[in-house]
């Protein structure tokens, strides 16, 4: 049996120092694939130089309510990415947020209520 890799496996000092490449890693790798989509039904984002528009176009909850919002939902992890996505004809906020062990969790927020609709 494989013992999988974790952050807790590592001592105080490697382990901030661990958690600080990754949330650098992932940023970048997110950078590097600036146009492409995020995986799943989430196929339909808005572009960022366009969020202003769209969010001051329709009633939807801010960008920074949304990922207030999903960091409530996950304490302590860092938010990687958020995306405004068309859903059924709905506007869903798509947030992925990195937690202290290394696993990427994705908040799904409705864009107009603010409500969450999904943590994966």
């Amino acid at each position: 049996m494989r013992v999988p890799f974790t952050l807790h496996s590592l001592r105080l000092s490697q382990r901030a120092a661990m958690h600080k490449f990754l949330v650098i890693a992932m940023s970048l790798g997110l950078a590097g694939g600036a146009h492409a989509q995020p995986a799943g039904p989430w196929q339909d984002c808005v572009q960022p130089r366009e969020l202003h528009d769209v969010v001051a176009a329709r009633t939807l909850v801010a960008p920074a309510t949304a990922v207030m919002t999903a960091r409530r939902q996950v304490p302590g992890a860092d938010v990687v990415r958020a995306n405004l996505c068309r859903s059924n004809d709905t506007l869903v906020y798509v947030i992925v947020a990195l937690r202290k062990d290394g696993r990427a969790v994705q908040v799904t927020i409705d864009g107009a209520s603010g409500r969450v609709k999904s943590v994966e």
